[in-house]
């Protein structure tokens, strides 16, 4: 068997004493507090990441599919760049302003790898059941400044240690282990790159935007990863780095290499803003920044040039069967003909608003969840107001064939005192380097999951029969 049944595992949760249950969850949630999994809401509170009890057991079978399906994904995003130069109907797919393709062009041609990138490609899958392949789709690819890092592996960290009897107990026949670590995945793609440079890496710069207050807080523990490591790491704000005699520096530090958590959108809106950033621009030129400024190609419509049949004779077959079986059929909404799900040549705009239910309508650049609508859960007045706004506004939106999102059931904590099994919404996402990957798991109450609306995190482990 390629896959691991959930009712093993469910049945040795249930069959927990409540007050055993409501211990654990306890005492989960004393180290999630102790190791920071914390998350800043629009008002500046942290707020505690609630952490699932059970966690999602796969197969390492399972983990080699995913492994070989994602890297071939990863291969076809990382085409997006040479597409966007060559033709004119992929740069109206991927709308890119002017000034973000200028700093595109500051870096040099790069050899095929590394690829200097730390992404993840969210999905949704049921591991658990006997048809899990043929139920898994990708959502979407987000390839600069990836939340989860630290939070995925010390979620699993943690209900291991404290869950880790439950499992065993349940699956006695296999061994059982953490999957791959994404901190380890951007170490390792940071020395990949130092070693292609001909580089040292001493001294990582973490790089936020430190006009937000909100969100994920991940990159001081990021540092405190680094440190273990052998590294020095210091989070900065882009405005902070310097040049001196073309080096680029934090104060009297050089710096080796950049991870930046800003896309180019905010690094220009910080110049327009009269803040120059001749260092990080220096980074671009010189291939020291990851993700590299060529992965700004991750807006949800380059699902539309996986999916389209005009754009199919630039991936290999097995890249074209993989986006065929997984990719969701996606179109950047505009005034346009295109093909729909079937082939068929249509009008976008009418298509669009015609297959409510059958669609979801996303922005193309957001994220944490934000501008999205689901069709079915909407009127149709509403509906069609929603495709109006998006066709008329700056904000650039795609719809997408609505996927089933993975319903499981999941032990929460309602009151300090009772805990009830409840049905949850869950996604997962694969985090990728140049060549391997690792994984999360989250889970909401609501249909669009994602940590900033109050969604948690689902630990996984990985077994060998």
């Amino acid at each position: 068997m390629d896959y691991v049944p959930s009712q093993p595992l469910e049945t040795a949760l249930r069959r927990l004493p409540h007050d055993e249950l409501c211990e654990r969850l306890q005492h989960i949630r004393r180290l999630g507090d102790e190791r920071w999994m914390r998350y800043f809401d629009d008002q500046g509170r942290a707020r505690r990441i609630e952490m699932a009890l059970k966690p999602w057991v796969i197969t390492r079978a399972q983990f080699r599919v995913f492994h070989d399906i994602v890297c071939e994904i990863v291969r076809g995003l990382a085409k997006l760049p040479e597409l966007f130069r060559e033709l004119p109907e992929v740069r109206e797919i991927l709308p890119l302003s002017a000034a973000q393709a200028r700093w595109i062009r500051l870096e040099p041609p790069r050899p095929r790898r590394p690829l200097a990138v730390l992404g993840r490609i969210d999905a949704t899958c049921p591991f658990s059941h006997p048809q899990w392949l043929t139920h898994l789709r990708f959502l979407e690819p987000n390839s600069v400044g990836v939340g989860g890092i630290h939070y995925a592996p010390t979620n699993s960290q943690i209900v291991s240690e404290v869950m880790g009897d439950v499992v065993k107990q349940a699956l006695p026949r296999s061994s059982l282990a953490l999957p791959p670590d994404p901190r380890k995945l951007l170490l390792g793609e940071l020395r990949s790159v130092a070693r292609a440079l001909k580089s040292s890496l001493r001294t990582v710069a973490l790089i936020e935007n430190t006009d937000y207050t909100s969100g994920m807080d991940e990159f001081d523990r990021l540092a405190e990863f680094f440190k273990a490591h052998g590294l020095k790491a210091r989070v900065v704000d882009p405005r902070r780095l310097t040049l001196r005699r073309g080096r680029v520096m934090h104060g009297a530090t050089p710096i080796d290499l950049v991870y930046r958590d800003c896309e180019l959108a905010e690094l220009i809106e910080m110049e327009q803003g009269g803040s120059p950033l001749a260092a990080m621009r220096q980074a671009f030129r010189e291939g020291r920044v990851i993700s590299a400024a060529r992965w700004e190609f991750d807006l949800k419509s380059a699902w539309e040039i996986f999916t389209s049949p005009a754009f199919s004779r630039y991936f290999t077959k097995r890249q074209q069967a993989i986006f065929h079986r997984h990719v969701p059929w996606t179109r950047l909404l505009r005034q346009a003909f295109v093909s729909d799900p079937n082939g068929k040549r249509v009008d976008l705009a009418t298509y669009a608003r015609r297959h409510k239910d059958e669609l979801v309508l996303k922005s193309n650049s957001l994220f944490g969840g934000e501008g999205i609508v689901i069709g079915e859960t909407v009127s149709q007045a509403a509906w069609d107001g929603y495709i109006t706004q998006a066709l008329e506004g700056q904000e650039r939106y795609v719809v997408q064939e609505a996927v089933p999102i993975v319903r499981e059931t999941i032990p929460l904590m309602l009151t300090p005192r009772k805990i009830q099994f409840v049905e949850a919404f869950t996604v997962c996402g694969f985090f990728f380097n140049s060549s391997t990957i690792g994984m999360a798991g989250r889970f909401s109450r609501e249909p669009v999951v994602n940590v900033s609306r109050g969604g948690g995190m689902i630990p996984l482990l990985v077994c060998r029969p």
